[in-house]
């Protein structure tokens, strides 16, 4: 009788069915064609699903200790406030939970977890999507910095 419980107990364990993420690039976040306005050329189908998506973090947070609770999630290498943003539908703005460390602001990494079509405005930038932060994993290739920024000014 235990084993018959055991057995149960595992097969209908919570991580057995765990979702496992898609993985997406930043072209699946614009699916429609290069004319169509930024606002509406967003990816419906990804609404609600886990992700794992590449990318460069700009902190929202203001602080600079290393650890972020909030950030965008853009594909160009530097971006920051004082040059003009992606357009909507390739930014996401990512909130998790507890700060997370961050170790290269210069590196890529990829980041898990739950992604929404939502406008709005996070920080500087205005973004297409909303990710609710489950993990970070660090980018498996160190990329070249192509010059160095000056985040003083």
């Amino acid at each position: 009788m235990k084993n018959l419980i055991l057995a149960f107990s595992l097969l209908f364990s919570s991580s057995l069915f765990a979702e496992e993420p898609v993985s997406i690039l930043w072209h699946n976040l614009a699916p429609g064609a290069a004319d169509l306005p930024v606002e509406t050329n967003v990816n419906l189908a990804l609404d609600g699903k886990k992700v794992v998506i590449p990318g460069f973090i700009v902190p929202l947070d203001g602080k600079n200790s290393g650890y972020v609770k909030n950030f965008l999630l853009t594909p160009q290498q530097g971006a920051c406030f004082h040059k003009p943003p992606s357009p909507p539908n390739q930014l996401i703005h990512v909130s998790f939970d507890v700060p997370i460390a961050i170790p290269d602001l210069e590196q890529p990494m990829y980041v898990t977890g739950i992604l929404n079509v939502k406008s709005a405005q996070a920080g500087f930038a205005k973004t297409g999507y909303h990710l609710s932060g489950i993990e970070t994993i660090p980018y498996p290739v160190k990329i070249n910095t192509a010059e160095e920024h000056d985040h003083n000014h």
